[in-house]
């Protein structure tokens, strides 16, 4: 009899808390101040939130374990509200630095993905339209192109174009490599060490030197090759190619542009409410 009861009461707490954590996943979590655990059609145009869905309502945010987001969407399909999840949306961080960039665009300091190097990107739209540019960001649904007739180092949100990836046909990118930083200084090391065994006399290049020979030798071909590293700079030797990116874009062909454009955690508010 007291097995039972203890049974009982053991059943009683397990689901009385397995119902409290399944309440508490579900509950609405509030990112931020700003707009709190739901965002309103007023906040997701003012904020850039959500985008690409069209005629949406509201939605509403829960707190995954590992700070990521969930999003509760509701839309109008035929005048009728429909619900749909969006999973893992972003990052808690991702998206608080973002509300506050759009408060206090002048405080953000956005972080450069540290891959970035200014590859020059030519975009294809389905009508025929070409465009090129700097990539600033890429995700799953958009890219924003920086015109490569504008200064980089000072953004001008005039200069920054956001694409739909709906309205692509195919993507390049076009980069650069410096052939000259491994032909120049192996040409370089090689001839100083040429010119400093031309140098030596008949007594000098014997055997009872040739330790002091190739330790001198050495350094000389280490000099010659700084200085072609260093000539690489001055006088760059590039070679370009080009890599193509077909829509639609998959996981791989994301993440690949991902850690070539140049802001990759989020884009700052400024460039993003260009559309």
């Amino acid at each position: 009899m007291k097995t039972t009861f203890y049974f009982l009461v053991c059943f009683i707490v397990i689901y009385i808390s397995t119902r409290s954590l399944a309440q508490e996943k579900e509950e609405p979590f509030s990112v931020s101040p700003l707009i709190g655990d739901t965002l309103s059609l007023e906040e997701r145009d003012y904020y850039n939130l959500l985008p690409t869905i069209n005629n949406f309502q509201w939605a509403i945010f829960y707190l995954n374990p590992d700070s990521t987001l969930d999003a509760k969407v509701t839309y109008l399909k035929n005048s009728t509200p429909q619900d749909t999840i969006i999973n893992n949306y972003r990052t808690l961080r991702s998206l608080v630095l973002h509300l506050n960039a759009a408060e206090n665009p002048e405080t953000m300091n956005p972080i450069q993905n540290k891959d970035y190097a200014g590859n020059e990107v030519r975009v294809l739209y389905d009508n025929g339209i070409e465009a090129t540019g700097n990539l600033l960001s890429a995700t799953s649904s958009s890219l924003i192109i920086y015109s490569s007739n504008c200064d980089e180092k000072v953004i001008n949100i005039n200069c920054a174009t956001l694409i739909k990836t709906n309205d692509l046909e195919k993507l390049s990118v076009k980069s650069d490599f410096n052939l000259g930083k491994l032909l120049y200084p192996l040409v370089a090391g090689l001839a100083a060490v040429i010119i400093y065994n031309s140098t030596l006399t008949p007594e000098e290049n014997n055997l009872d030197n040739m330790g002091k020979n190739m330790l001198t030798g050495f350094a000389v071909g280490v000099g010659g090759m700084v200085l072609g590293f260093a000539l690489s700079y001055a006088v760059p030797l590039k070679i370009s190619s080009e890599e193509e990116y077909s829509t639609p874009f998959n996981e791989d062909d994301i993440e690949g542009l991902s850690k070539i454009s140049r802001y990759k955690d989020f884009e700052p508010y400024y460039i993003q409410r260009k559309k």
